[in-house]
């Protein structure tokens, strides 16, 4: 697979969602291989496929950024009280 013909191919899904036909003859590729191109971009999740009655229009998916956890920080030396009882006693070991 060449690397320029993927990068042809996001750049112009990530304007629009486009069929297989406009992507092959904006790409002067054959449509079959524009084809194989998109089911493997698909496959790695970079491509989604949504299927109408007459066509199927492929467009780019936009990664989503990840959901940041927030841990509360403890710092060795200060005191904290726990708002709940823990369900079963643990050991704190004094580390100063």
């Amino acid at each position: 697979m060449k690397v320029e013909i993927i990068e042809k191919l996001v750049k112009l899904l990530s304007e629009k969602p486009r069929s297989v036909k406009e992507l092959s003859e904006e790409l002067n590729i054959g449509w079959k291989t524009c084809e194989k191109y998109l089911k493997s971009l698909k496959n790695i999740g970079v491509v989604v496929e949504i299927k109408t009655k007459k066509e199927s229009l492929f467009m780019y998916n936009k990664p989503r950024r990840a959901k940041l956890l927030t841990v509360p920080r403890i710092q060795v030396g200060t005191t904290f009280e726990l708002t709940e009882p823990p369900s079963k006693p643990y050991k704190v070991e004094d580390l100063t």
